[in-house]
């Protein structure tokens, strides 16, 4: 974005996001390279999955939504940056050849104690049959005068991860059924290495008319798009799923199965990421809420996070995901 402030006029206001349409090879391509899950990447099995049929992933949708975003917010020479996310509410599938169109609703520009402004804002996203497809609760930072230390920024309480709030617990066997997940029992779910090959295919599914851009870091370093960490982990975690069920499997033990994300709170991105590094994604059970509609699964709260080589979280959020209940008989 620009490096100066400026038609602040705009905020507060309602602005229109530009329509989005969903290509199935495309969403498809994503959900192989981040999120392998059944009803992402399978017409016939995802017939038989909560979702009734072949959905995007949510990772997928957010990563085109904001890209609309920050390309609103270029168009208006405002420098700002998309520094969290309070709550992601996912209220339908996203289907092959939806159309998406929505609205941004931003709230006046405040002081934060960095010295940047911050704004929060709305964005409600439908389908071309009006249809509400998700919700997200925003904060922006607007940029403020150049020369601040990197150092003052990342202070600043909107860039800071959200401590855990349950008594961690490492555990080597995580993958439960609903009941017999304990609050607190955490996984190291693998690393990641964001290399370019890596990177560029992230912004190719992703970004609006398959243009790559090549955010900077500090010293004029490639960093990686902040939509690829949340899917970096969500990779992680099911490539460990997948290695805990056979190991599980082998042991002739009944292995749950994982349904579809109800949503994300409180999505941090606590610094940028360098293309070249390797983050440590980790997760752990906070909270289990019981569903009265949904007598088979179970809704788990999960704590989630990524740290640098020198035990630094870079990135943090709460995912809500639905996981199977003991003796379900499909």
């Amino acid at each position: 974005m620009t490096e100066t402030v400026a038609n602040l006029s705009v905020l507060p206001g309602v602005l229109s996001i530009p329509a989005i349409s969903i290509s199935r090879d495309e969403m498809i391509a994503f959900a192989r390279a981040f999120d392998p899950q059944p009803f992402h990447i399978d017409e016939a099995a995802a017939q038989h999955t909560l979702l009734g049929g072949l959905a995007a992933s949510a990772w997928y949708t957010c990563a085109r939504v904001s890209e609309c975003v920050e390309a609103i917010a270029r168009g208006l020479g405002l420098d700002a940056q998309l520094a969290g996310l309070e709550q992601i509410v996912l209220f339908a599938p996203v289907r092959a050849g939806d159309r998406l169109s929505g609205k941004l609703r931003l709230g006046a520009v405040g002081s934060c104690e960095c010295g940047d402004g911050v704004c929060q804002g709305r964005i409600d996203v439908e389908n071309q049959r009006g249809e509400s497809i998700m919700r997200l609760t925003l904060d922006l930072v607007v940029m403020g005068p150049a020369g601040k230390s990197v150092e003052t920024r990342q202070n600043c309480k909107f860039r800071q991860a959200r401590p855990a709030r349950a008594q961690r617990t490492a555990r080597d066997d995580v993958i439960r059924h609903f009941e017999d997940i304990g609050i607190g029992d955490e996984a190291v779910l693998g690393s990641y290495s964001f290399d370019t090959r890596k990177v560029e295919t992230f912004c190719s599914l992703t970004c609006m008319e398959g243009e790559l851009r090549s955010p900077t870091f500090g010293g004029g370093q490639a960093s990686v798009p902040n939509w690829h960490l949340p899917a970096a982990w969500m990779t992680c975690m099911l490539r460990y799923y997948e290695a805990e069920s056979s190991r599980f499997a082998a042991r002739g033990l009944a292995v749950p199965r994982l349904g579809p994300a109800a949503g994300v709170k409180h999505l941090r991105w606590v610094r940028p990421v360098r293309i070249g590094e390797t983050i440590v994604f980790r997760g752990w059970a906070e909270r289990k809420m019981e569903i009265a509609s949904q007598k088979d699964w179970g809704l788990l709260v999960v704590g989630a996070e990524g740290v640098d080589s020198c035990g630094n979280v870079v990135v943090s959020f709460c995912p809500q995901m639905l996981i199977e209940r003991a003796g379900y008989t499909s």
